[in-house]
């Protein structure tokens, strides 16, 4: 199974992975077009789960479309909308294809998306995955039945470094690592400083912390307010001075703060990369790579 993004991650160096969102169509050829761009710019492309609730085309299948094109594929797992036997379904498929690095997220509530009367499942949370999945690479399934083959994972879990309280947020951190994640990816975070109690709490922790950096959509500066995106908390200094710019120069100046923001998370040594979201601009990431 592909190992490649773990083997990245041990070497020590500074690794940037870019988000990509599967599209509600089944034609893939834009979103191939786009991660082709990327290719030899980044270590990692991550592959969401219906992000944010909002329904787009399997997972599985963008992530085999882009492992055919040599991309080295992190696949999200999402327990919202699948019970054990699905998820574990699902990871059988990514080892079929060779998809060897797996993020575990809850996933967000269906009010937040675009199919606000589904119904939702977790059957697990994040952490009852995290250890399923390690379960499986010992031969077993969530009910103790003895697996075909074996597997290999590298497991990875979603935080949230700037929620407050912080401290539900590193009890649960704790318990993920304990559970078999060996990397971080955080949500998105504006400064340096936002950063800075989250690592601090967990810096005993024998886990790679990947950054989440976004460059965001000048629509989505209300969402940060409101609470309509969960979980990403833009300091209002921010949302004063892009939403006063009006649409044209914040494209200039949110490009521009983004860029500044990973150079300084490379300088610092703190953490082993960043993982580049763009609502909407993905297109844009180009330049900051």
């Amino acid at each position: 199974m592909d190992k490649l993004f773990q083997e990245k991650l041990q070497s020590g160096g500074f690794q940037v992975i870019a988000r990509l969102t599967s599209p509600k169509s089944p034609d893939l050829s834009s979103t191939l077009a786009q991660a082709s761009s990327w290719k030899g710019k980044v270590d990692g492309i991550l592959v969401t789960d219906n992000p944010s609730a909002r329904m787009g085309i399997s997972h599985l299948v963008l992530g085999e479309m882009l492992k055919r094109e040599g991309h080295d594929v992190i696949l999200t797992i999402s327990c919202r909308d699948r019970n054990r036997m699905a998820l574990g379904s699902t990871a059988l498929g990514a080892a079929a294809l060779s998809i060897g690095t797996i993020l575990c997220v809850s996933g967000d509530y269906f009010t937040f998306g675009d199919h606000p009367e589904a119904k939702p499942v977790y059957d697990l949370d994040s952490v009852q995955l995290i250890a399923m999945l390690q379960e499986m690479q010992n031969g077993r399934d969530a009910a103790g039945n003895s697996l075909d083959a074996s597997l290999s994972f590298c497991l990875g879990a979603a935080v949230c470094a700037t929620a407050d309280p912080l401290l539900p947020q590193l009890m649960k951190a704790r318990k993920k690592v304990a559970a078999g994640a060996v990397f971080f990816v955080t949500l998105p975070i504006f400064t340096t400083d936002q950063l800075d109690p989250f690592l601090g709490a967990v810096k005993d922790l024998a886990v790679k912390i990947i950054v989440g950096v976004l460059l965001p959509s000048y629509r989505e500066i209300a969402g940060y307010q409101d609470g309509s995106i969960p979980g990403t908390f833009i300091p209002e200094f921010l949302v004063s001075r892009w939403r006063d710019e009006g649409d044209e120069a914040f494209l200039t100046s949110s490009a521009e703060h983004v860029r500044k923001l990973i150079s300084d998370l490379r300088a610092s040594g703190k953490v082993e990369g960043v993982c580049i979201s763009a609502s909407g601009r993905e297109s844009e990431v180009q330049g900051l790579l």
